[in-house]
């Protein structure tokens, strides 16, 4: 099922229009099946995909394809913040909202909306950036139109992930 999805956001770039801000968020609709339910709700591992799922149509959209595939640059997903605020049912129709809310020279950090209309059902925060060979390619130069714009406001939740990497570490 996650290949047709992924297909289906392929097919969407393809033939569809790019936007011209890398800034506003990129929306993405699927249909929970009974694939992505553990008994009659959406599972955990469910949540993990769609916010994949929104990454990959948000870098359809505006990634430097030439470069990366020219460059042979390969995307990481570092870590994720899952955040549950309700449960999905079977047959729901849902929306996810991936926006890049901030980015230094190592990594971006986005946040995806899962959502169906007014009702949020996760807010899931992730971190990644793109590598050729053992090189981290910074963000601004994988992104289009990223270059010349500065970050906004550094959100708290990069303040904490920052924090915890470095406790981690240690």
């Amino acid at each position: 099922m996650h290949k047709i999805r992924l297909l289906k956001i392929l097919l969407q770039y393809l033939f569809g229009k790019r936007p011209s801000d890398p800034l506003r968020p990129v929306t993405c609709q699927f249909l929970i099946t009974p694939l992505d339910v553990e008994l009659t709700r959406a599972a955990s591992h469910s949540y993990a995909m769609f916010a994949n799922l929104g990454r990959w149509c948000w870098s359809f959209q505006n990634i430097d394809w030439n470069g990366l595939l020219k460059e042979r640059w390969v995307p990481l997903t570092h870590s994720e913040l899952i955040h549950y605020r309700r449960a999905i049912k079977l047959f729901t129709t849902v929306e996810v909202a991936t926006t890049l809310i901030w980015w230094d020279d190592k990594m971006a950090y986005f946040e995806h909306r899962i959502s169906q209309g007014e009702t949020v059902f996760a807010v899931i925060y992730s971190r990644g950036t793109f590598f050729k060979g053992r090189e981290r390619i910074p963000p601004m130069q994988c992104v289009v139109d990223l270059v010349g714009i500065q970050p906004p406001d550094q959100p708290a939740i990069v303040d904490f992930w920052i924090s915890g990497a470095e406790l981690f570490r240690k």
